[in-house]
């Protein structure tokens, strides 16, 4: 692959140069043609504005080009950025990733394998504390991980919550890899010495060092994530709620699906979340559509918010409802055991199958014969009892 950079930043050549998938990488400070044909190039918003898209266009008529926007302060600009790079067919990145997240993310764009692979990171988020993210996630991997063919992850990353109480964990904590995550030394190894394996999927539980909470940095969780998939084939990230830290911010820019876990607590429809999405997601280039919305916990009652209101305030596809499961939910807490194994057949299991067959799709996951085979007999069954109907 050959790549042009057009940027005031002599570090994207060099970070190219280390990618094994680049070929050769030319590195300009104003808009022009290359002695080569190339595969990519990237305009950096420091040096190239929106209204040299056209020039780009002029020279590099059927390539892949990425802009990276500088200091974009409004909506409205940026809006019109997105718009502008949708005219010219320029894929718009993320103003806030480093160098090196955006090196990444070009190179995912333009090699099909690490494009495939980037899709298998799933990070679900709360629109406020007690929403239910580390029960939905759990739960979910234990729906996942029956599944599939390929290894389960989960990462709690949650600074406020280790998510270690659900089953009988085993395993490390997030704050006993601080060391090997501040020196970038994490090792595939070590990684799977610390994570806890829970029937068919694996876990490494959240930060319970309390003085530790807002000290991860960025850089540290990338190295773990990047660890993490060298591992697991896909990986389910409690992210939380603080999108003002380290480790969800980190999980919120690593996946390529994510999920907003909701519940009919208008503290968090109405009260934390948009503030949360005003102040922090917006003015980073996030959108709502970022997100598909997962009701949690959800009672049809008349007196409570329904299901499509709650689409409407945050203004996101809803995935999945997930029922209130009531003192079933308490009773598989006190047992130590996930919900997900208690419930049998329920409502609430085909709701997470049906979040886990988004995430088979969405990622080209191998489902497992034995599945497979148990929906033919099902699809068979249903068959038979339709056509007796019929005749």
């Amino acid at each position: 692959m050959d790549i042009a950079v057009i940027s005031r930043d002599i570090k994207y050549k060099e970070l190219f140069q280390k990618a094994g998938e680049i070929k050769t990488v030319l590195h300009f400070d104003t808009v022009k043609g290359a002695s080569i044909d190339l595969d990519a190039i990237l305009l950096d918003g420091d040096l190239v504005t929106s209204d040299q898209f056209s020039a780009v266009r002029e020279i590099y008529p059927d390539i892949k080009v990425f802009y990276k926007p500088k200091e974009i302060n409004s909506d409205v600009i940026m809006r019109d950025i997105n718009r502008l790079c949708g005219a010219y067919k320029i894929i718009v990145l993320n103003e806030y990733l480093t160098e090196q997240q955006t090196v990444d993310e070009i190179v995912n764009h333009i090699t099909e394998k690490q494009d495939y692979l980037s899709k298998r990171i799933v990070s679900l988020f709360g629109t406020h504390s007690g929403a239910g993210v580390s029960t939905t996630v759990l739960n979910l991997a234990r729906s996942l991980g029956q599944r599939i063919e390929e290894k389960v992850l989960v990462l709690s990353l949650n600074s406020w919550d280790p998510s270690d109480y659900f089953y009988h964990y085993n395993g490390h904590y997030l704050n006993d890899l601080k060391v090997d995550l501040k020196t970038k030394n994490l090792t595939a190894a070590r990684l799977s010495e610390a994570v806890s394996f829970n029937k068919n999927f694996y876990h490494l539980a959240g930060n319970r060092d309390i003085k530790m909470q807002r000290f991860y940095q960025p850089a540290e969780i990338e190295h773990l994530i990047k660890v993490a998939q060298e591992l697991f084939d896909v990986i389910l990230i409690d992210a939380g709620t603080h999108f003002d830290t380290a480790p969800t911010v980190q999980a919120y820019l690593s996946s390529n699906l994510r999920f907003l876990i909701t519940n009919q607590e208008e503290k968090g429809y109405r009260g934390y979340f948009p503030y949360v999405f005003q102040q922090l997601i917006e003015p980073s280039g996030g959108k709502s559509n970022d997100f598909m919305l997962i009701v949690n916990r959800y009672q049809p009652a008349n007196t409570m918010i329904s299901e499509k209101v709650l689409e409407e305030e945050l203004n996101m596809t809803k995935a999945a409802t997930i029922p209130d499961m009531g003192d079933l939910g308490a009773m598989a807490a006190f047992k130590k055991d996930l919900l997900y194994d208690i419930a049998n057949d329920s409502l609430y299991n085909k709701n997470l199958d049906l979040l886990s067959n988004l995430i088979i799709s969405e990622c080209k996951l191998t489902e497992k014969l034995i599945v497979q085979e148990d929906k033919k007999q099902k699809k068979g069954l249903l068959s038979f009892f339709l056509n007796r109907q019929v005749n």
